[in-house]
């Protein structure tokens, strides 16, 4: 493995410093790399970055992200995905690039530099010993990278291990559709060209199962052809007999996975309790850290709930204001989530709101307003919410204007 990865490693700065192509002289129309990107996915970041993408898909473009949440890019490179991915989880949210070439992380920091992006963190290491704790990405991205990996198992067992119960797996890379022939296996030039390492798509459905990962789907979206003069270019260490051996045998395809979700046994696993004093430095640091106001919370904390599992795991407020109610400060810690503890909190929530005569429930979010329409709320306009409910709370000034408002009669 190691032989493979300095290999990888010595193309791919070769690659960005502008030494070696790392896919043939012409990246706009080649066959793997060219042509991936929309001229609108790209608004803000600077016109040549994705030149200096190798990737062989748009997995940003394929992913569903949501605000706030947490993303990992396996082989970050110049940092075009991470940058994608930043801008669409928002403020709230951050994007982790891991790779293991100085000349890479370097160029993908000063690109950050140029756009501005302050929720992105550029990061050295291996894709097979990931440098973050369990259970702390809900996304993982990837592009075209573990393909070059000498030992995917333990890149996926890596990358299960770093997402939270619930997370995705969402990652291009090229895959074999027969296997390849033996020449081509044994170039290590087409190792860092994206080929020679490619799995077949059942074994790579195989060791997805076995690292743990659920609700495989593999989809085709490129189908290549490198008879032509462009795949003389792209793999020029193999002959033209070789190519066409090889031709029909790759395609680029979006893999999605998940990790299960083991969900909680509600009096068992945890309860649902009415907030106490002592556990407010607690609610205040899981609202801190899931970038959640805190204004307001030790004036309103007898109306608050918490999830219990020997210490806070999970909180939402409740504040009342006659008929009307507002949700807010819905919070659950990384290793919780996806496990039912926020609909247990906001279904707790909503029957305190109903036994206390309030008729109407209101909240704003930045991150939460897909979870909470399933629950029947509605947007509105930030006036329709009535002006003591929200500025007693001091929320009027601690939720940026940009928050969703929502509204459910109850």
């Amino acid at each position: 493995m190691e032989e493979i990865r300095e290999q990888v490693r010595k193309k791919y700065a070769a690659a960005i410093t502008g030494a070696q192509s790392c896919c043939g002289p012409d990246r706009s129309s080649n066959p793997v790399t060219g042509n991936l990107y929309q001229t609108g996915e790209l608004d803000g970041l600077p016109e040549d970055l994705v030149a200096s993408s190798f990737g062989c898909g748009n997995p940003t473009a394929l992913a569903t992200l949501y605000a706030g949440e947490t993303v990992l890019d396996l082989g970050s490179g110049a940092g075009l995905d991470v940058l994608l991915s930043a801008k669409r989880v928002g403020p709230a949210g951050k994007a982790y690039g891991l790779d293991m070439t100085d000349e890479m992380l370097a160029v993908a920091k000063a690109n950050q530099a140029r756009t501005g992006i302050t929720n992105a963190e550029f990061i050295k290491g291996h894709i097979e010993a990931i440098p973050l704790p369990d259970h702390s990405v809900d996304v993982i991205v990837s592009n075209c990278v573990i393909n070059l990996s000498g030992d995917k198992d333990q890149v996926l067992a890596e990358a299960c291990r770093v997402l939270k119960p619930g997370g995705r797996l969402a990652v291009s890379d090229i895959v074999l559709v027969r296997p390849l022939p033996p020449s081509v296996q044994q170039n290590l030039a087409a190792w860092s060209g994206c080929v020679a390492g490619a799995l077949e798509a059942e074994d790579y459905r195989r060791k997805l199962t076995a690292a743990g990962f659920t609700d495989l789907e593999i989809v085709t979206t490129r189908v290549y052809d490198f008879t032509d003069e462009r795949g003389g270019q792209f793999l020029p260490d193999l002959t033209a007999a070789e190519r066409q051996a090889l031709n029909g045998s790759l395609i680029s395809a979006f893999i999605r996975a998940k990790k299960p979700v083991t969900p909680l046994t509600p009096g068992t696993d945890y309860t649902v309790r009415p907030a106490k004093p002592a556990d407010l430095p607690a609610i205040e640091n899981l609202l801190t850290v899931s970038y959640l106001p805190t204004a307001g919370v030790a004036d309103h904390l007898p109306t608050f709930l918490v999830a219990d599992m020997d210490g806070v795991a999970g909180v939402i407020g409740l504040e009342l204001a006659g008929e009307h109610a507002l949700l807010r400060s819905l919070a659950v810690a990384g290793k919780q989530r996806k496990q039912g503890l926020g609909s247990a909190l906001f279904q707790q929530a909503l029957d305190q709101a109903r036994r206390a005569g309030a008729t109407t429930a209101y909240l704003l979010t930045n991150t939460a307003a897909q979870f909470v329409a399933r629950w029947g709320f509605t947007p509105i306009a930030r006036n329709d919410i009535p002006v003591g409910l929200l500025t007693a709370s001091a929320l009027a000034t601690a939720c940026p204007a940009s928050s969703a408002c929502l509204q459910k009669t109850l």
